[in-house]
């Protein structure tokens, strides 16, 4: 507009529902040591496993030559059986110990990251080398669980990281009591301990909306405002919800329509207009002497 008025529709938005969380730096070590140890009892487990085949098929044939008259003493019969035994009994203890470590690690990281451990996927050596961290994100108590968005965490020195759901942790964080997540975020230079704020995009239906741009918004006696277009040449201010922030400005789920026009620029020019004292009022204090 020749005024330096700009303005710009509104657009339908659709927008998830968010909660504050908190989210705190865990050290890996622990993980990391009980990665090591389910890979272990699975590498023994399989070991274990291939030898009472084998030992099964062992005297399986000699029982076999035994039978068909061959030459195989029944001592030979006794002494296989006796093997595939001794190696299956191994493989029952090995299952065991199988069985009690992946239970272990259940309880104290969840399944998902019990299982991913027990892998031994990529992602635990950049744990282990410290270019990626481990975060548990405390949610406030009787949210919903969390979308499978990935976080945007900012970080002490203003640098934005990425963070990406692994699961849910079976424990609790101290102060807040409410359900926690693990995330993995690719970052070095995070702090075991450190926590962090953090919005986190729950997984129920999505608001909708419309989002007010950032530049959009004018401040005054502390509130956020916008102006909408009514009609050709004429405005009207709105308070603004700043309750959900996003990526380009604030998400209102009321008090505003789809299409209609906001003024993107120039606000601020037309909140210095709507201030002014009406034409021949007097200035504040002004009064007759008389």
């Amino acid at each position: 507009m020749a005024s330096g008025i700009v303005v710009a529709p509104l657009a339908e938005a659709r927008h998830a529902p968010q909660v504050r969380g908190i989210a705190t730096v865990l050290d890996p070590q622990p993980l990391l040591t009980l990665a090591a140890r389910l890979q272990t009892v699975r590498a023994a487990f399989d070991a274990a496993t291939a030898q009472a085949r084998a030992a099964a098929e062992e005297a399986k044939r000699i029982g076999k030559l035994h039978r068909d008259g061959d030459n195989a003493a029944l001592r030979d019969v006794q002494a296989a059986a006796a093997a595939a035994s001794a190696a299956r009994a191994q493989q029952v203890a090995a299952m065991a110990d199988q069985t009690a470590a992946r239970g272990s690690a259940r309880a104290q990281w969840g399944a998902a990251l019990a299982s991913e451990a027990e892998r031994g996927s990529r992602a635990f050596d950049a744990l282990g080398n410290g270019s990626a961290a481990l975060l548990a994100v405390a949610l406030p108590s009787g949210s919903h669980s969390p979308g499978t968005h990935p976080l945007r965490i900012r970080n002490d020195d203003g640098a934005t990281l990425v963070a990406t759901l692994i699961g849910p942790s079976p424990r609790a964080d101290p102060v807040v009591q409410g359900p926690t997540y693990f995330y993995r975020v690719d970052a070095a230079g995070l702090r075991i301990g450190q926590r962090l704020s953090v919005a986190v995009p729950l997984r129920t239906a999505s608001d909708i909306g419309v989002i007010v741009p950032t530049t959009a918004v004018v401040w005054y006696a502390g509130q956020p405002w916008t102006y909408i277009e009514t009609a050709d040449g004429r405005f009207q201010r709105r308070p603004v919800a700043v309750a959900e922030r996003t990526a380009t400005g604030w998400f209102q789920s009321g008090g505003f329509r789809a299409g209609e026009r906001v003024v993107v620029r120039g606000g601020e020019l037309l909140l210095s207009q709507e201030l002014l004292p009406p034409p021949g009022a007097k200035p504040a204090g002004d009064g007759d002497d008389d």
